[in-house]
């Protein structure tokens, strides 16, 4: 017996093998996702709102430090402002548990940012001089502050007048 096979003829057969076998397909794999792991709760503790009684230290007040004038576009310390720093000085060690803050400005004769960084090396020198007489840095706080503010007049604050200050003082002050 001879078989004549053409090409037309394989082209169905494997056609139909194909659709045959993909009909066939067993179900597909059912994947089960993993168990998601289980997480422990923690007891939650009640916190505790009531109110403790505060323990207030006993505080000292130094009532006023010396202030300092520099001279003009100046920020070293004259021999008059060191007497009246190293009074200050005496005050402060006879207080250890006092801490200071050093305000510095300046003149308004200038630029903001010149009169700014001008009051920055005035505070710093304060500071230098409280250090190498014995005042531990971490009690002093210092800010330069630039131009010194200007006190306003009662029609001023009437109009809230940017630019001048209400009734604060442009000084040096101990900090509790």
């Amino acid at each position: 017996m001879n078989i004549t096979v053409n090409k037309f003829s394989l082209i169905i057969f494997f056609l139909s093998l194909g659709i045959l076998f993909s009909s066939c397909r067993t179900a597909e794999e059912i994947v089960e996702p993993e168990p998601e792991p289980e997480v422990a709760e923690e007891p939650v503790e009640e916190e505790d709102w009531s109110v403790e009684e505060e323990v207030t230290e006993e505080v000292y007040v130094v009532e006023e430090l010396h202030t300092i004038n520099f001279g003009f576009d100046r920020h070293n310390i004259t021999d008059q402002a060191a007497r009246r720093l190293a009074e200050n000085v005496t005050k402060l060690r006879e207080n250890p548990s006092t801490r200071v803050r050093v305000d510095a400005y300046t003149d308004h004769v200038g630029g903001d940012q010149y009169n700014l960084r001008l009051s920055l090396r005035r505070a710093a020198a304060v500071v230098d001089f409280y250090t190498q007489n014995g005042i531990d840095e971490a009690r002093i706080d210092s800010r330069g502050l630039g131009k010194a503010p200007i006190p306003c007049s009662e029609a001023e604050m009437d109009r809230d007048t940017p630019g001048c200050e209400k009734n604060r003082r442009a000084e040096s002050h101990p900090l509790n």
